[in-house]
């Protein structure tokens, strides 16, 4: 691949992964999560009210592999361009 394309794939994959935050947070906003503790100071727990097909959206798991993908997307963008400039300053 030519760095041009490299840079593209980064752009598009930080892209995907800023519209699947914006699912997370839309699913979040429209179905909130509640908060259930059985008694004080004991470990609470937490669920959503999300249907099943779309509840593992609200998911720990969800959220980190978005901001996973989206830094991969912004470092390989960034490194094209480092790249690209490094090599026009090596060859002037």
């Amino acid at each position: 691949m030519r760095l041009k394309e490299i840079e593209k794939a980064g752009a598009i994959l930080s892209t995907i992964g800023l519209v699947l935050l914006i699912v997370f947070i839309i699913v979040l906003l429209a179905f909130p999560i509640f908060k259930q503790c059985p008694k004080p100071y004991h470990k609470c727990q937490f669920y959503s009210t999300a249907p099943d097909s779309i509840r593992f959206v609200v998911k720990p798991t969800f959220l980190a592999s978005t901001l996973l993908i989206i830094a991969i997307g912004v470092g390989t963008t960034r490194f094209a361009t480092w790249y690209q400039y490094r090599k026009k300053e090596k060859s002037a």
